[in-house]
């Protein structure tokens, strides 16, 4: 048996193709440190959410309308590396901010609310600030690779700011201890809640992310040392919304095997459980949201005060609102809670007297989007965070990804659910100087890019 020789013809393209791919010019790999770059720019944007620029301070200075000089240089480094990350990633960045647009719609909202402000030069500094968080959150997004990363670099920060505040709670017990409950290192007790609750939730995502028995080891340590810290906030918001997230977790993991069409089924048959539950128990005079009240608190601790009084000043701008950070924050000689009812414990507060009764939300963020933009900001968030929701959940069901991807996927979609439902009790929806509102956009963002190879 004989084996046919090329012939001259065969082996002279041969030899031709050989020399192009020889002259080829191999792809060039970006330096370490630029290829580095990303990971530093979200592991800074995560220390100086869950941390902060001024750790140990009382929050004071958050009711002027002044600022912090040095939280706006730690804005403006970022943003300075932001944006060579944004040109130098345009091709990503452009694709990103078209599928991203519910985002952007927000943000021009709140952006052309300056123009009626009530404050205006405070409403320009402040949506100046939010501006800048957006642009560092899409340079982190199209640059931060899978979204197992972004989620073991998350869980990587706040093993460390749980530890840190385990040991301000230990070893400086005069600050970290106050009437109302642990706040670490916090400026209030009810950041701290809400940094325990992202780090109980995300401790299970990153553990479950690849079970092995090493790593549900120390998930579960980081778990019993966040949900720890978190009993002692006493944030009683934030320890029924981590349970909730904790549950609702493994159950998004079993929906994806189920595949999306039972998904769908069994979310439609428990809202309908829930919507049954409610007609049964107001049919018969019953309180069905009293029944959800730790202590069947009708009030929510003196809330619904606060909500009359939030309503009755949306009544005067309903459209427009006050302007993006005008209402709430302006000053001891503008606070809103001068107009307060007579009578009312509202009228009775001094603003700054003490960190813990500051009052400077409407305690429920969908009440606190009206004030600052009217109905159109209202509505504009709550379709991003409604299309974010989606948007992750085409992620868990996509067989395209890896399944650290689609676990990850799942803890940020339970956080997306999170601040929908937290948002009913606290303000975090676009609220500026909120973790959870700097979380929500990252995560918007995350979820409408489109997964690297």
């Amino acid at each position: 048996m004989t084996t046919a020789l090329p012939s001259l013809t065969q082996a002279q393209g041969l030899a031709a193709l050989a020399q192009t791919r020889a002259a080829a010019p191999r792809p060039r790999r970006a330096p370490w440190f630029l290829r580095a770059l990303p990971a530093a720019l979200y592991l800074a944007f995560l220390a100086y959410m869950f941390i902060g620029v001024m750790p140990m301070s009382d929050a004071s200075a958050i009711t002027s309308g002044d600022g912090n000089s040095t939280e706006r240089l730690a804005v403006l480094a970022m943003t300075g590396i932001a944006l060579f990350e944004i040109v130098r990633r345009r091709r990503v960045v452009l694709p990103l901010v078209m599928r991203s647009w519910p985002v952007w719609l927000v943000l021009g909202w709140f952006c052309a609310s300056v123009a009626w402000a009530a404050f205006p030069d405070i409403a320009m500094r402040r949506v100046m600030v939010m501006v800048f968080l957006c642009l560092i959150t899409l340079a982190i997004a199209a640059g931060i690779g899978p979204l197992r990363r972004t989620l073991g670099l998350m869980a990587g920060i706040l093993v460390v700011v749980i530890a840190g505040d385990l040991a301000v709670t230990a070893l400086n017990p005069a600050f970290a201890f106050t009437e109302i409950g642990v706040r670490g290192y916090h400026q209030q007790k009810n950041v701290a809640g809400l940094v325990a609750m992202l780090a109980v939730i995300v401790s299970v995502g990153w553990a479950l992310a690849r079970p092995t028995p090493r790593r549900i080891l120390a998930g579960l340590a980081f778990f019993v040392a966040a949900f720890g810290f978190l009993v002692l906030t006493k944030s009683k918001t934030s320890m029924m919304l981590a349970l909730l997230g904790v549950g609702l977790l493994p159950c998004m993991l079993v929906l994806r095997r189920l595949g999306p069409a039972a998904a769908l089924f069994l979310t439609l048959a428990g809202a309908g459980m829930v919507g049954v539950t409610y007609l049964g128990v107001t049919a018969f005079g019953g309180d069905f949201v009293g029944l959800l009240t730790p202590g069947n608190d009708s009030s929510f601790t003196g809330r619904t005060q606060i909500w009359d009084f939030a309503a009755s000043e949306i009544a005067r701008r309903p459209w427009t609102g006050y302007g993006f950070g005008s209402f709430w924050d302006v000053g001891d000689a503008n606070d809103p809670l001068l107009r307060a009812p007579p009578g009312s414990w509202l009228a009775t507060l001094k603003i700054g007297e003490r960190a813990d009764v500051v009052i400077n939300e409407a305690h429920n963020g969908y009440l606190d989007l009206r004030l600052q933009g009217g109905a159109p900001a209202l509505i504009f968030a709550v379709l991003a965070q409604i299309l974010t929701i989606l948007a992750l959940a085409k992620k868990l069901f996509s067989r395209a990804i890896q399944r650290a991807d689609a676990v990850a996927a799942a803890t940020f979609l339970v956080i997306a659910l999170v601040v929908l439902v937290h948002n009913a009790t606290e303000s975090s929806l676009w609220m500026r100087g909120q973790v959870l509102a700097n979380v929500s956009i990252l995560i918007s963002l995350l979820a409408f890019r489109r997964e690297p190879t």
